[in-house]
This record gives C-alpha cells, sequence and structure tokens, in this order.
C-alpha cells in the first residue's frame, strides 16, 4: 500500500513538472521578463536563430538572430524603463501543438482601444521551450 501511494504521489508531481515545464509556462515566462523590462531574461528565451517581425517603425524588416532581436528592443525597453514596467497579460491564450517538439502559442495583449497580437512558435531544445519565432502586431 505505500509503494502504492507512493507511485501516486511521484507521478502527480512528475505530472505538475511536465506541465510547468510546457510551452504555456514559456509564454509565462516570456511575457514575466518583457513585463519586468528584463531583456537578458528575454533573450534567453529565444533560439539562437530566432526571427522576429516587431511592430516599430525602425524593424520594419524581418529581424534574424537572437542578437538582432536584443538590439530592437532595446530602445523601446529603454524608454519603458523611464516609465516603469509594463503589465502585459495574455488573452484568449491559444496553444496549438505542432507535435512533440513544436508548438504555436496565439494571444493578445493590448487594450480596448488597441488590439496587440502576438504569435511564438516554440520548440523543445536542450531539455527546454524556447521561442524560435515571434511575431507581433498591432491594430487601432
Amino acid at each position: 500500500m505505500r509503494t502504492l501511494a507512493a507511485l501516486l504521489i511521484l507521478t502527480s508531481v512528475s505530472c505538475a513538472s511536465v506541465q510547468r515545464g510546457g510551452p504555456e509556462a514559456t509564454v509565462a515566462e516570456f511575457l514575466a521578463a518583457f513585463n519586468a523590462l528584463e531583456l537578458e531574461h528575454v533573450g534567453s528565451l529565444l533560439t539562437d536563430d530566432a526571427t522576429a517581425f516587431l511592430p516599430m517603425p525602425e524593424a520594419r524588416a524581418k529581424i534574424t538572430g537572437r542578437a538582432a532581436i536584443l538590439a530592437a528592443l532595446t530602445p523601446l525597453f529603454d524608454r519603458q524603463r523611464a516609465v516603469g514596467p509594463l503589465h502585459l497579460a495574455a488573452k484568449g491564450l491559444t496553444l496549438q501543438p505542432l507535435g512533440p517538439d513544436a508548438a504555436v502559442a496565439t494571444f493578445d495583449v493590448g487594450t480596448a482601444e488597441v488590439s496587440s497580437r502576438r504569435t511564438l512558435v516554440l520548440v523543445r531544445r536542450g531539455g527546454g521551450w524556447r521561442i524560435a519565432h515571434l511575431h507581433a502586431s498591432n491594430l487601432r
């Protein structure tokens, strides 16, 4: 009986760990780091070869590579630090698995006046989930 109880506890703990470490956890971690304006933390969630489309006039073309994405985000983060942290929340989060090692997350972080749609393509690499592509668009 003790063995069965121990197995049930271990199973529930391991299932919770899998859920916490899934793509949804990476989305939550990304938003928390973005809100806190932690550029290095945001960068740690990107693959080396990540790509992005950002809704900023100075970043009209596709951006390729973690370093280039972080360079494009630096002025935005610097300006925002003068105001304070962000308070983005993923509304309508949908996660679409694309097999065991990839998923697409879509959500909105906008307000009543502006739709701020986000799409993240997530891949499992090195035992964890990372963002391979970020697409951000705003619609007034």
